[in-house]
């Protein structure tokens, strides 16, 4: 009877949908907002937000899966306005009247040169490890380019940064290169997962697990249980066995279950 209850309980708190009226018709959804009754939009989910500016409306919904992620009940977007300009998610940054939003809580936005703003976010499958404790990115900026993510790295006047905390960057001929494991990798490893190294040979760069070189030819395998041969007479053979198992959440997260 309780669960019943509280199934109840939880029906009633949860927003209804709602309809406002616009120049041709109605709309209906969740945080509708109306711009002098001529231009309307709603949100599509309970999570999501409108904002009116400048005879416009702008709606954010979070991706489908961050609810997945969060256990149900992921952090409220804000929306932010600047001149004619409007933008909704999280961490948002704006210059002179540019505005633009991360699309997840630990994504991170940074204002740099030329009236720019540049958003990145973690992968679905780093929320479904880490959760309502996903690793917020960081941007940086190196004279006219500017990268966010995770180990930003900077070489011959180039930036950049991995997609997550299972990833590296190296240096190949001055410029840097970033590698992440694959995301069935991490969901089978949550926390744990085994981060990939990269190895220089001949001239060349190449990262992922259990690297093999014949010759002047350099390969890795994508998976921590995967192997490459160096026996043969040319260049490497790489086999990855397929990746299974991790949590419920987030193979859910990443929809392979």
């Amino acid at each position: 009877m309780i669960p019943l209850l509280l199934a109840a309980a939880l029906l009633a708190q949860a927003p209804r949908p709602e309809c406002i009226t616009v120049t041709g018709g109605r709309v209906c959804g969740y945080q509708c907002k109306t711009a002098n009754g001529i231009n309307g939009k709603c949100a599509e989910s309970p999570i999501g937000i409108c904002v009116q500016h400048e005879g416009n409306v702008t709606c954010f919904d979070p991706p489908p899966w961050l609810a997945v992620a969060y256990g149900g009940k992921p952090p409220a977007p804000k929306c932010l306005t600047d001149g004619s300009g409007a933008a909704c998610g999280y961490n948002c940054k704006n210059v002179v009247g540019v505005v633009a939003c991360a699309q997840t809580p630990a994504g991170a936005c940074a204002a740099g040169p030329k009236n720019k703003v540049v958003c990145a976010d973690p992968p679905p499958e780093v929320y479904g490890v880490f959760g309502n404790k996903t690793p917020p990115m960081a941007c940086e900026e190196y004279v006219q380019s500017i990268a966010c993510g995770y180990g930003c790295v900077v070489s011959g006047g180039a930036l950049a940064c991995h997609k997550t905390p299972f990833g590296l960057c190296d240096i190949r001929e001055g410029v840097p290169v970033c590698f992440d494991p694959d995301k069935h990798v991490i969901c089978a490893g949550g926390t744990q997962t085994r981060k990939p190294t990269c190895t220089q040979h001949a001239g060349k760069l190449v990262c992922g697990y259990t690297c093999a070189t014949v010759g002047s030819n350099i390969a890795c395998a994508k998976t921590p249980q995967g192997r490459c041969d160096d026996q043969g007479p040319t260049e490497p053979v790489c086999f990855d066995p397929p990746v299974r198992g991790g949590s419920s959440n987030c193979l859910k997260v990443i929809g392979a279950e």
